[in-house]
């Protein structure tokens, strides 16, 4: 079955999306990406979703706005498209996450129009799977731990350095959970200091200081630990969290590169200590996401574990693709009724996620279950 997955993560760079052929024989699944790629968001989108997300008070209009424009990004996929697709899966867009979600009374919040991309490619689209999770007493997140276990062998631990940093431990049963800031304090570090979107390669770090005293301070943060299973977002990692830093940062006369090295340290830090804590005795991390492009959170990572440290790349998925190939391999299990959330996000319930809007062949709107 192809499949054509779209991710929208918590960096809010634009879409990630793969095709991948997914299939099954004897009861083990594999999986070939046939094609993969990149979309940039709009300079509007991307404003608007950041000061949805950052601001708190955004209004109906705005979240409507961004909802359909969002949708209108999707379109700009099927076109690029050099394979037939059977169906697709969008991961949604993520405007506010409760930590606690499922177990509080409150959830997740995801936004982006399918509907058109539907009537585009004439294909069912399956959206909204972390609110399955959530109904099934989860936190909605992490979801892809279920498709690591499939993508990644046995005793690994995969690292994903997205906005926030995550990591699966693929055991017999497979678990993992946020671990803390990934990218999402560097990279606004980055525009409020040197106007740019990201410390590309990690090259500002590399020729700052990091500063311990401040470090020690960033490492004591309540969510880095806590103990799984957790999840978290830019609700706490937020703009008002980076400006308490920079502040911080400011009375100890610190440079610019001095506070992009040290913001950096604690992006690789808070992991090594949840890997050591929660993981200890692993002897392989395996690092996707945007943040495996950073050299020198890598040599810090390889610093600290006392393994061997490589990116999803040695298994044949690409670190900027791994979540789109995950969300293919969801979308074929849950499609074929087969669980597709895992204990990571501390579900009662193991289950197909997500609703499926349906399109006949005349391309008329059937039903959305």
């Amino acid at each position: 079955m192809n499949v054509l997955s779209i991710v929208s993560g918590t960096s809010t760079d634009g879409l990630s999306w793969s095709c991948v052929d997914v299939d099954e024989t004897s009861g083990s699944i594999g999986f070939e990406v046939l094609q993969k790629g990149n979309r940039g968001f709009s300079r509007e989108l991307k404003s608007l979703l950041l000061r949805i997300t950052n601001q708190g008070n955004a209004s109906l209009a705005d979240i409507d706005r961004a909802h359909w424009l969002l949708g209108r990004t999707l379109l700009s996929v099927p076109p690029l498209l050099r394979h037939s697709v059977d169906m697709a899966v969008f991961s949604g867009h993520t405007l506010h996450h409760v930590e606690q979600a499922g177990r509080s009374g409150l959830g997740t919040f995801q936004i982006g129009a399918v509907e058109p991309l539907a009537l585009k490619l004439g294909k069912p689209v399956v959206t909204d799977m972390r609110y399955t999770d959530v109904a099934a007493g989860g936190m909605g997140a992490p979801l892809v731990p279920a498709a690591d276990s499939i993508m990644f062998p046995e005793g690994a631990v995969v690292l994903n350095i997205g906005g926030i940093s995550n990591i699966t431990l693929i055991d017999r049963e497979v678990t993992g959970f946020d671990c803390g800031p990934g990218n999402m304090l560097i990279d606004g570090a980055m525009k409020i200091l040197y106007g740019r979107s990201m410390d590309r390669n990690g090259t500002v770090a590399k020729s700052g200081t990091v500063n311990q005293h401040l470090l020690s301070f960033l490492m004591r943060d309540e969510f880095v630990n806590s103990r799984p299973p957790k999840s978290t977002g830019r609700e706490r990692y937020s703009v008002a969290y980076l400006n308490s830093i920079l502040t911080k940062a400011r009375k100890y006369g610190m440079t610019r590169r001095d506070i992009i090295a040290t913001l950096s340290a604690f992006t690789s830090d808070s992991i090594l200590s949840n890997i050591v804590r929660f993981a200890g005795g692993r002897e392989t991390l395996i690092v996707a996401g945007g943040g495996a492009y950073n050299s020198y959170i890598l040599e810090r990572l390889r610093s600290g574990f006392r393994g061997s440290v490589m990116t999803s790349s040695a298994y044949g998925v690409d670190p900027d693709t791994r979540e789109a190939v995950a969300f293919a391999i969801l979308c074929y299990l849950s499609v074929n009724l087969k669980p597709a959330n895992s204990r990571a996000t501390g579900a009662k319930t193991l289950l197909p996620l997500g609703r499926i809007t349906l399109y006949g062949f005349s391309r008329k709107p059937a039903v959305c279950l």
